[in-house]
């Protein structure tokens, strides 16, 4: 679940001077050379693949922010993670261990991490760990010594503003500081959109359910609940934007050491009891994580191919800032031979019953054709901004009936269904405004009445222009009818917009189901 963007500020001093070309460091920094910030984010169920385009290049089009990372930072395309729970793999990402069986996401399973590393350097820690508890109190005072809740955390509202006053605190200090952000961002509920803007209120979802197994045998809901990924990765990369902003205006970013990864990934495979736990058949989605380590002065991007995994995010700091890692520990620098040599990507299942393995050739095969299979549904965002002049719009074009997008319609003289709809939040479109925080892109609710048909096609009316298509659902075990669908944000306009949703009938007749 998680990405790790761990960005490590660390100074460039010393470092350039003192690296050899096999990407080591050569000997001690002097004694005078203050030590920058080290600045750790970690983003949570995060699929690497997800960023990129059929070919394996970053799609610059939509995650402009991850491009331009990538411009000034060494990329490890093939990174991985060593784990597929958030509450094991943080851990490891922080001290450096390989996950084991009956240990807690908190400082009693984890001791010495990260933590202990950076005081006994002289920083200051400045940290939120939203699903772990590894710093000790006499280090962080007032840290919690037992990890927190997380799914209160993920229902409210409060990731971006945790995100963003972790954000404001990034600046040059006389002491040297460690900050480190879990954010359970892109993690699930998908509810942000790549404007900044998030598609509903917070809290529960209008569909209680929607991306659980009762929902996992629906190809129409899959995508659906893909697109949403989509958009909230798009969302990641705004929020990147504004964390390298703040480091440019804080004059830090020249100097940093910065890392952007992820705990681990996501599957939207069929017919699954589950899209977290790795299997077999589904390690080319769950293994792979953003990795970018941005240098110490370093201005130019490069690809690094090696089987990195995001433990070895401990090690690469101490190589940088010229120490060890004092206890014992599994991870590697990110540059060093031992991480170059592995040929193989292995990690344990979620219970510990055996290592899920596969060599590096079968691991890019299989994660080119999950790319390919997304970019032939979604697009990519340099196709859809040279067909329609925006790097999302393709990616909303999913569904039946496609080539009813973009149709004209005048809803208040068609036919009206027996079925009728009930469009939950339906009031926020009476008042879209771009400077409030949620953009109503989302139109989700539940079919009533009396049923012409099992389940119905659908198109969404916006303005009198259909913007959306899909298929109504039902949940396994629930005889509810419901239907979700996402307009582009395009779709909306200042002030008070007319939504319809439509049947689309199997002759092509259009029904109206709903009508603001």
């Amino acid at each position: 679940m998680l990405l790790v963007v761990l960005v490590a500020v660390i100074a460039a001093v010393g470092y350039a001077l003192g690296r050899d070309d096999k990407g080591q460091t050569g000997g001690p920094e002097p004694a005078e050379a203050p030590r920058p910030p080290v600045v750790v984010v970690v983003f949570d169920e995060f699929p690497a693949d997800t960023l990129l385009d059929p070919g394996g290049k970053i799609d610059a089009a939509r995650f402009p922010n991850f491009a331009a990372l990538a411009a000034t930072s060494t990329w490890f395309p093939n990174a991985h993670t060593v784990f597929d729970s958030t509450f094991k793999a943080v851990p490891a990402i922080l001290d450096a261990r390989m996950p084991r069986p009956r240990t807690a996401a908190d400082v009693r399973s984890h001791q010495p991490s990260v933590y202990h590393l950076m005081n006994r350097l002289g920083y200051e820690v400045i940290r939120v760990e939203s699903g772990s508890a590894l710093c000790p109190p006499w280090i962080c005072p007032g840290g919690r010594t037992r990890r927190p809740g997380v799914l209160a955390r993920l229902a409210g509202g409060g990731r971006p503003k945790r995100l963003g006053r972790w954000i404001g605190a990034l600046h040059r200090r006389s002491q040297p500081t460690f900050y480190f952000h879990h954010a359970l961002l892109p993690h699930e509920p998908w509810l942000y959109l790549p404007s900044g803007h998030q598609a509903r209120p917070a809290g529960n979802d209008p569909i209680p359910g929607i991306n659980r197994p009762g929902g996992f045998q629906l190809p129409g809901l899959t995508d659906h609940n893909h697109l949403r990924h989509l958009l909230q990765v798009g969302f990641v990369d705004h929020e990147l934007g504004l964390i390298m902003r703040r480091m440019r205006r804080t004059k830090i970013f020249d100097d940093a050491l910065m890392f952007v990864l992820a705990d681990h990934g996501y599957s939207f495979d069929l017919n699954v009891p589950g899209r977290r736990q790795v299997r077999d058949d589904n390690i080319e989605e769950i293994a792979p994580v953003p990795f970018f380590v941005k240098l110490p002065g370093q201005t130019e991007g490069e690809v690094d191919d090696s089987l990195v995994r995001n433990f070895d995010v401990v090690p690469t700091i101490a190589d940088v800032l010229d120490t060890e890692v004092y206890w014992p520990h599994a991870g590697e620098s990110a540059f060093s031979d031992a991480a170059q040599e592995r040929d193989e990507v292995a990690m344990p299942r979620r219970d510990f019953s055996r290592v899920v393995r596969i060599g590096r050739d079968d691991f890019e095969a299989a994660r080119e054709t999950v790319r390919r299979r997304r970019a032939a549904k979604f697009g990519t965002g340099a196709q859809s901004q040279e067909e329609f002049g925006d790097p999302w719009a393709a990616a909303y074009r999913i569904g039946p009936h496609q080539d009813l997008l973009g149709r004209r319609v005048r809803p208040g003289r068609l036919e009206r269904s027996l079925v009728r709809a009930q469009l939950a939040n339906a009031r926020l479109l009476r008042d879209v405004s771009r400077s409030h925080a949620i953009l109503p892109t989302r139109l989700a609710g539940r079919l009533n009445g009396k049923s012409r048909g099992e389940l119905r096609d659908l198109a969404a009316a916006v303005n009198g222009r259909i913007a959306a298509v899909g298929r109504s659902f039902r949940l396994r075990g629930r005889p509810t009818e419901f239907f979700s669908l996402m307009v582009p944000e395009s779709a909306l306009r200042p002030g008070r917009n007319s939504v319809a949703l439509l049947e689309v009938r199997g002759d092509g007749s259009l029904a109206v189901l709903s009508r603001d």
